[in-house]
C-alpha cells in the first residue's frame, strides 16, 4: 500500500521510556538529522524525564492522550510491554500517527491481523521491530547464499537461562521471545507461509513449558527448523542456511559475547564422505564481521537496531510499505501459533 510521502524532518513521539528505549532505540533516532524526537511519554515520570534529559527531548508526559492532544506528531514509537502493546498501538493509529512497535505484533495473531486491518483503514505505516532482518551480517549471508543456490533448509536457535514466562508472567516466551527467532528463520527461508508444522514441547526444572523444538515446511517447499530452550548454559542465539553445494552459519551470540558474524561453505570439488578415509572436501569458506559490515561496534547498530528505524524513517518519509510492515509480522506470529498448536 502506498502512504503518502512526508517532509522531513519527520516528528517523533516516544511511548515507553525502559531498557529498549534506553538502549537501542533513542541512541538509533538520536542519530539522525531528519528526526526530532518532540515527547517521550512513560507512566514512571523519572524515567521519562532522565531520557529526555540524556537526548535534549523538550517534553516529557506520564499520560499518552495528553501527549497526543498537546504535540505535533508524525510517528510514534511504541516501546511498552507485550501485554499493552496493542492498545497502545491502536490508540496511536487511531490518531493518524505512523507507528512502529517492538515485537511480537500482538500476543496473539488475532491482534495482528486487527492492527493491519487498522494500519489500513487510516493508511497509516505499521512497522514491527524484528531488528535481526536488519543486522548487516544476516542480510548479506541471504545475499551471497542467494546468488549461489536456492535455499533448501534453515533453521533457527534461541537458547537462555532464564524464566520462560515472559512480560511479568502474562506470555509465553515461545511468543515474546523465540518470535525473533522464528520470524528471521521465514525471512531466511524465503517463505511467507507453513503447510505444516510440528513440534516437541518440553519442561525443565520450571512450572511452564520452556523448551520448544520444531519442524516446518513453508510454502515454497523450503524445510524449517526451530529450536528454543530456557534452562541451558546460557544464551545461544544461531542460524543456519543450506542450499545445493552452499551452507551459511550465523552466529548472533554465545554466551556473553554478543557475537555478529557468519561462516559460508561452499562446495567446490567431489564428494568426500569420510574425512578419515579420503581426506577434506574441495571447499571454500567466507567468514563474515558484523561490526566491519555495520561500519560500527556499538551494539544499537551492528545489531540492526539502527538499520530497522532507519528503515521505518525512510518509508515514512517516502510513503512506500515497509520490509517489516504489519502485514509481512502477521505471518510469524501465525507460524508461532501454528506451532503450539501442532504439539506432538
Amino acid at each position: 500500500m502506498k502512504i503518502p510521502a512526508l517532509s522531513a524532518p519527520v516528528r517523533v513521539a516516544v511511548i515507553g521510556a525502559g531498557g529498549i528505549a534506553r538502549g537501542v532505540h533513542l541512541p538509533s533516532l538520536a542519530e539522525m538529522p531528519d528526526v526530532k524526537i518532540v515527547a517521550i511519554c512513560d507512566l514512571v515520570e523519572e524515567r521519562a524525564k532522565d531520557l529526555a534529559a540524556k537526548y535534549a527531548v523538550p517534553k516529557t508526559y506520564t499520560l499518552i492522550r495528553d501527549m497526543f492532544a498537546h504535540e505535533t506528531i508524525d510517528a510514534v514509537f511504541c516501546l511498552v510491554e507485550p501485554a499493552s502493546m496493542f492498545h497502545v498501538a491502536t490508540l496511536s493509529l487511531e490518531h493518524g500517527y505512523h507507528t512502529f512497535i517492538e515485537k511480537p505484533p500482538g500476543i496473539t495473531a488475532y491482534q495482528a491481523e486487527s492492527l493491519a486491518r487498522l494500519a489500513d483503514a487510516k493508511q497509516r505505516h505499521l512497522m514491527v521491530g524484528f531488528n535481526r532482518r536488519f543486522i548487516p551480517v544476516v542480510r548479506k549471508t541471504r545475499q551471497l547464499v542467494a546468488e549461489q543456490s536456492k535455499v533448501t533448509q534453515v533453521e533457527g536457535c534461541f537458547f537462555k537461562y532464564g524464566d520462560a514466562a515472559f512480560d511479568k508472567g502474562s506470555l509465553c516466551s515461545f511468543v515474546s521471545d523465540t518470535i525473533h527467532a522464528v520470524d528471521l528463520m521465514r525471512y531466511l527461508s524465503g517463505g511467507i507461509t507453513a503447510k505444516k508444522a510440528a513440534m516437541v514441547i518440553n519442561r525443565y526444572d520450571s512450572p511452564v513449558d520452556n523448551a520448544w523444538n520444531g519442524i516446518c515446511v513453508f510454502d515454497n517447499d523450503v524445510t524449517g527448523i526451530i529450536k528454543a530452550n530456557y534452562r541451558v548454559g546460557g544464551r545461544v542465539h544461531q542460524f543456519q542456511m543450506h542450499g545445493i553445494g552452499v551452507s551459511a552459519f550465523i552466529d548472533l551470540g554465545m554466551g556473553a559475547e554478543i557475537n555478529a558474524q557468519a561462516k559460508i561453505l561452499s562446495h567446490q570439488g567431489a564428494i568426500s564422505y569420510s574425512l578419515a578415509a579420503t581426506g577434506k572436501a574441495n571447499e571454500t569458506s567466507v567468514v563474515l564481521d558484523g561490526k566491519e559490515l555495520a561500519g560500527s561496534d556499538k551494539f544499537h547498530r551492528f545489531y540492526g537496531y539502527f538499520f530497522e528505524d532507519r528503515h521505518f524513517i525512510d518509508c515514512v518519509i517516502s510513503g512506500d510499505t515497509p520490509e517489516c510492515s504489519i502485514h509481512d509480522a502477521k505471518y510469524s506470529i501465525a507460524l508461532v501459533e501454528d506451532f503450539l498448536h501442532n504439539a506432538i
